[in-house]
């Protein structure tokens, strides 16, 4: 299957506390996932590039393939990981991440698996701080073990129309972007910690190879210190090939046009959110379909935002399949038509 887009990035599994304390163990998820799901709400095909542990549910890898997500560039690796990421929201929608644990030390410590008090919460947080690594590798260092190699991208996903590099590490995006830059394809770039602890002049040779780069507001804020946001994100927009769109959770994100030299605001799709999990990287995902599809970042941004909407509405990042991509485009519509900016008639 040759796809039509492709995405780059982790496979994990994770746990989840929302912001009301609801639990939910063992969804499965990443970066490469979320965002897969996110440009498949819009194509036929999406090529899916990772390193996956032997552990990762192989019914989630049939059901992403049986979806239209090839997993041709997906290396399997020989380790098991039995302890997922905990990753910890507050009502203002912050998260607590960079804990792990295996899902039954919750009760083993003597707390409920399906809701937590705030009290509850805090105490458990504790807990896997002291607790640690449990003496087991974290998803993180996996990726620093097994990266990503541009020798696992199948020939087939050279011919799509554009890819996206979910957060990595410097060296593994220093083997993708020219690969994919070099068949032609229009590429976006996601920040992570990894890209946001650089300094300016460290990140833009990665920034004059993307068509758009999409870091949240977090991340922009370590790129740019001391500076509002609309500001910060034109200096990045400067120094990227294309823009630079700033993911501002539930508020919507910030595009920046070029063309008008203004920051531009796309909303949210409203919906009941569940779990906040992978909406970024969602997001990059529909926002990647968008840009090839018109050229345009702030419709791009809108096709992001409906991406985004399916992910939050459920856990872990098979949740949205399958995906109805006639009730994507109704949804679309509608909200392009709150910006009143249309894609250009061909």
């Amino acid at each position: 299957m040759t796809p039509v887009l492709v995405t780059a990035g982790g496979l994990t599994v994770d746990h989840v506390i929302s912001a009301d304390g609801a639990v939910a163990l063992d969804k499965v998820g990443g970066n490469g996932a979320y965002s897969a799901v996110g440009a498949r709400c819009w194509v036929d095909a999406v090529g899916l590039v990772s390193v996956a542990v032997s552990s990762y549910p192989r019914a989630t890898l049939d059901r992403l393939r049986e979806n239209g997500i090839a997993l041709d560039g997906v290396a399997m690796a020989q380790t098991a990981l039995r302890s997922g990421n905990w990753f910890i929201y507050d009502e203002r929608g912050n998260r607590s991440e960079h804990l792990t644990s295996r899902p039954e030390e919750l009760e083993q410590a003597g707390f409920p698996t399906d809701r937590l008090t705030p009290e509850q919460v805090t105490r458990w947080q504790d807990h896997l701080r002291r607790r640690g690594d449990g003496g087991e590798i974290s998803y993180s260092r996996f990726r620093d073990i097994h990266p990503l190699v541009a020798s696992q991208v199948p020939e087939t996903y050279l011919r799509a129309k554009g890819a996206h590099c979910a957060p990595a590490r410097p060296v593994v995006l220093d083997a993708l972007l020219p690969l994919f830059n070099s068949r032609g394809m229009m590429v976006t770039l996601d920040a992570g910690w990894q890209l946001a602890e650089l300094s300016m002049d460290e990140m833009s040779p990665f920034l004059a190879q993307v068509d758009a780069f999409l870091p949240s507001e977090i991340e922009l804020a370590a790129i740019v210190p001391q500076t509002g946001v609309e500001t910060a994100l034109a200096l990045v927009a400067e120094r990227c090939r294309g823009t630079a769109a700033v993911k501002l959770g539930a508020r919507g994100s910030l595009v920046w046009d070029k063309s008008a030299a203004r920051a531009v605001p796309v909303p949210v799709v409203p919906t009941r959110a569940i779990d906040p999990t992978g909406a970024g990287d969602s997001f990059c995902g529909g926002f990647l379909a968008g840009l090839v599809e018109t050229g345009d970042p702030v419709l791009a941004a809108a096709y992001g935002a409906v991406s985004a909407s399916l992910i939050v509405g459920r856990y872990g990042a098979d949740g949205a399949l399958p995906v109805n991509r006639e009730d994507c485009r109704a949804t679309l519509a509608g909200l392009i038509a709150d910006l009143g900016r249309f894609p250009l008639q061909n």
